[in-house]
């Protein structure tokens, strides 16, 4: 073997610079869109949730209820009020508008398939008013993979929530129900917001909730203290649960109190699945805990952007992305195989070039 005595020059190191520019071009150039797991399901529960929010859009529109174009800049009318008499807490505008994208459900099912969830398995549910879009997108990837939903809902609503007592969630809920659009909606519904009884609005503002409940037939949850409200909505659960059957997942939306507990404040369950109950001390025990003590998997949609950061769904969209369109149908990867050809060819030209003398070699050659 020839082995270099001299330096490399100059022109051979070029010629390598050159060459490595043209492999990581041709590298980029394998770079291409790859279909995620249950594609499929998920395009067809974002088509739903599309649908679904353009039902919405026209029903606003019916009851002629302005939309502002400031804080709903899309005009999806899932985008309620700062102050109303059933608002029941502060609220993140750029979070809700973020869950406007019905690409979420796409995500959902990505999450129920994780938590192991599969067509014929009951799936609790607990959501507010807080993310109508979101509750949307819970429902929609639901009903497409085949589970069935039993559902509490908090009729309050935080700041840009679906807090017009004239269109609150409920009446969305069952104006997408008597349309066929979904076929699952609240078994029950409490007032939402502190103690899950209207603690923080004003008794004109309880009254409407539960005049909400009333017109759309949803029985209202009414307890002394938040212990005996999470404990009806564990009874309510149960009843709905046909003997034999177990829930396979419990899916909480938003910040209910009678749903989270004090999950949320302790730190115990992340955004997102929690297959297994992190042990600690939980002062309020509300159903999402209760579950989890169960064995139950939890999915936990509270921190919008954080679960958007994870998923690869855009903040805030401006227009809102058609479906298919998010981290969680596509991911750009390189054709690996092509790259490991290209890289072992370039380690070899490499080597050559500075580890053999190659002029000494052909000298040899042709003496």
């Amino acid at each position: 073997m020839f082995w270099r005595a001299s330096r490399v020059k100059r022109g051979s190191l070029i010629l390598l610079a050159v060459v490595g520019l043209v492999i990581i071009y041709l590298v980029e150039m394998t770079l291409h869109r790859v279909k995620q797991p249950y594609f499929e399901e998920k395009l067809a529960a974002a088509k739903l949730a599309w649908r679904a929010q353009e039902a919405i859009k026209y029903a606003i529109a019916q009851r002629h209820i302005a939309i502002d174009r400031v804080s709903d800049p899309n005009e999806t009318g899932l985008i309620g009020e700062e102050f109303t008499l059933i608002t029941t807490d502060q609220g993140d505008l750029e979070a809700k508008l973020t869950t406007t994208d019905p690409n979420w459900a796409g995500v959902v099912v990505d999450m129920l398939k994780s938590a192991g969830v599969d067509s014929g398995d009951y799936v609790a549910v607990a959501w507010t008013g807080s993310m109508p879009a979101m509750n949307i997108a819970v429902l929609a990837a639901i009903e497409t993979i085949g589970a069935i939903p039993v559902i509490i809902s908090s009729i309050g609503a935080s700041m840009w929530g679906a807090n017009n007592p004239d269109f609150a969630w409920l009446d969305m809920e069952k104006y997408l129900y008597d349309r066929g659009i979904f076929h699952y909606r609240s078994v029950a519904a409490s007032i939402g917001g502190r103690g899950d009884r209207g603690a923080n609005i004003s008794p004109e503002g309880r009254q409407l909730c539960r005049q909400i409940a009333r017109r759309n037939g949803v029985p209202l949850i009414e307890a002394d203290n938040l212990d005996d409200a999470i404990k009806m909505r564990m009874k309510i659960y149960k009843k709905h649960l046909p003997a034999g059957k177990k829930y396979a997942a419990y899916i909480n939306v938003g910040g209910g109190v009678a749903s989270v507990g004090s999950a949320h404040d302790v730190g115990g369950i992340r955004p997102g699945i929690t297959k297994r109950l992190p042990r600690g001390n939980y002062p309020i025990r509300g159903a999402m805990i209760r579950f989890g003590y169960l064995g139950v998997p939890i999915i936990d949609i509270s921190d919008i952007k954080y679960l958007a950061k994870k998923y690869g769904m855009p903040i805030a969209p401006e227009p809102i992305p058609e479906p298919p369109a998010g981290g969680v149908f596509f991911k750009n990867q390189y054709r690996t195989e092509i790259v490991l050809v290209l890289l072992i060819l370039y380690a070899t030209l490499t080597f050559v070039v500075i580890r053999i003398d190659i002029k000494a070699y052909f000298r040899r050659k042709t003496s």
